[in-house]
């Protein structure tokens, strides 16, 4: 009951994270054409590995270890805060270093240089609001996590689009966008942080363990992004920044789409795990996680079902029209990756930042990442981007393979095979009643089949209960019926 709590509570926030996402598509690959829009997925790319790799290690800290110190009372949580901020001000300074060999390397392409100014500003920004929206996470402060996560994502989206609409910034109008919402939420964000700290210091011992914690972790995020983001790279160097567009489109509408809903779960059902993890041990973990992958597979499995089943209106109704058609190629696979990849970082990796080993996450990240770089370098000269496709969904398929059977060790997640099928017969549900209407093109023909595929799933899963769904729905009315408690 309490994570379908938390999942109504992050809905908001994730229906803006939604907008963002394929509005971003929607709107710039029209304003910006095919190699501005290359030009932007690079560097979006680039901005996030930067993050992730320098700031990452502050703002998974200040998730891990909020609720432990809130626990330990006032002095700890002040002791922490002030430690957070310490680590986060340490790691602008790798992150300034980065930017500087960025900047080394693009300077003689006048087209990327412009941008830089851009992201080197979102860096501080970012992850003062990243580190305090973990926080909010790990307390279980919902509504103030969803206020500054949803303003955040779409003042920023909405602020580049106007500006990239209004002016010849070209590819750097998106992150002049994300610096002026990122400025308005991080003053307000500042201030929370510093009331905190109380005053407090860092504590030295703490910034160690901190860092012991979060750099494995930022280690592991960044050789998952690159997962995601290499292949743009390489197509780039074998066929062109157009093409990066394009595939960059079509991998933004299903791949982001798929990891949203994975997200979602992942937000309302990582602090329960944690929680149990922390007061009952291993196996109250376990048992938790079952709902936690139970509901991303309830939502996650249909939605990349439905992605493959309507590519063709999907990419008419959001992609522009010089990118569509390769991006239509690519969403039903990237859809289905997409999935491998939110259960591989929103759950089976879950076992490891539990159990505090997060140099061996990193360590075995090494194997999908490896793979995918040299499966890449093989297959996308030969088959173009179908052949990145092809790299990716292998790559992930490995790193679930390796990811959940070294995690197994030191928390055992389960994987409901029974729940799985009878998601996966609702899913398949859907496809004859998608098939029978008829090709109307575009937003009419793409909200026709998504409500009917809508409709014939959920009327699947409450007569097979697949994933608990109908006795959920039993529970909820049997509570809503029952007599106050007197």
């Amino acid at each position: 009951m309490k994570l379908a709590r938390h999942l109504a509570g992050y809905l908001p926030a994730n229906l803006a994270s939604a907008l963002a996402s394929f509005g971003a598509v929607y709107v710039f690959t029209r304003l910006l054409g095919p190699e501005e829009y290359g030009r932007y997925a690079l560097m979006l790319s680039v901005m996030a590995l930067i993050h992730t790799l320098t700031l990452a290690p502050g703002e998974a800290a200040a998730y891990r270890y909020t609720a432990k110190a809130r626990a330990e009372g006032e002095i700890a949580l002040a002791e922490h805060f002030a430690t957070v901020r310490a680590l986060l001000l340490r790691s602008l300074l790798l992150a300034a270093l980065a930017m500087v060999i960025l900047a080394a390397a693009v300077s003689h392409m006048p087209r990327y240089l412009h941008i830089l100014p851009w992201i080197a500003l979102s860096m501080p920004i970012s992850t003062l609001v990243q580190a305090t929206l973990e926080a909010h996470r790990a307390s279980q402060q919902v509504q103030r996590y969803v206020l500054v996560y949803s303003f955040k994502l779409l003042g920023g989206f909405g602020l580049g689009a106007i500006i990239a609409w209004l002016t010849d910034a070209g590819a750097a109008a998106p992150f002049i966008g994300l610096v002026i919402a990122g400025l308005i939420v991080a003053i307000p964000q500042l201030l929370w942080l510093q009331g905190q700290t109380k005053g407090a210091s860092p504590n030295a011992a703490k910034i160690r363990a901190y860092y012991s914690y979060g750099l494995p972790i930022a280690a592991a995020l960044s050789l998952d992004l690159l997962l995601s983001v290499a292949d743009r790279f390489l197509i780039s160097l074998f066929i062109g920044e157009a093409a990066v567009g394009a595939y960059a489109a079509g991998y933004g509408v299903a791949d982001k789409t798929i990891l949203l809903l994975c997200a979602w779960a992942a937000m309302a059902g990582q602090p329960l795990v944690l929680a149990a993890y922390e007061e009952e041990g291993p196996d109250a973990a376990r048992r938790e996680a079952r709902g936690l992958v139970s509901t991303m597979l309830l939502i996650g499995l249909p939605a990349a079902m439905g992605l493959a089943l309507v590519a063709e209106p999907l990419s008419e109704a959001l992609i522009g029209e010089d990118l569509r058609e390769q991006a239509a190629r690519i969403i039903p696979w990237i859809a289905f990756a997409g999935l491998m990849n939110g259960l591989l970082m929103h759950y089976y990796a879950e076992a490891f930042q539990l159990a505090q080993k997060t140099g061996e996450q990193a360590l075995l990240m090494l194997i999908p990442a490896g793979v995918n770089i040299a499966a890449n370098i093989v297959l996308i000269p030969q088959f173009g981007i179908i052949g990145a496709v092809a790299a990716t969904i292998a790559s992930y398929a490995i790193g679930i393979l390796a990811i959940a059977g070294r995690g197994r060790r030191y928390v055992a997640f389960p994987f409901p095979f029974v729940p799985v099928l009878k998601i996966l017969a609702a899913s398949l549900a859907m496809w004859p009643a998608i098939a029978i209407i008829p090709e109307l093109g575009g937003w009419p023909e793409l909200i026709a089949k998504a409500f009917a595929g809508a409709v014939v799933y959920a009327a699947a899963v409450l007569a097979i209960d697949a994933g608990g769904a109908r006795s959920f729905v039993q529970d909820r009315r049997n509570a809503s019926t029952e007599p106050p408690a007197t």
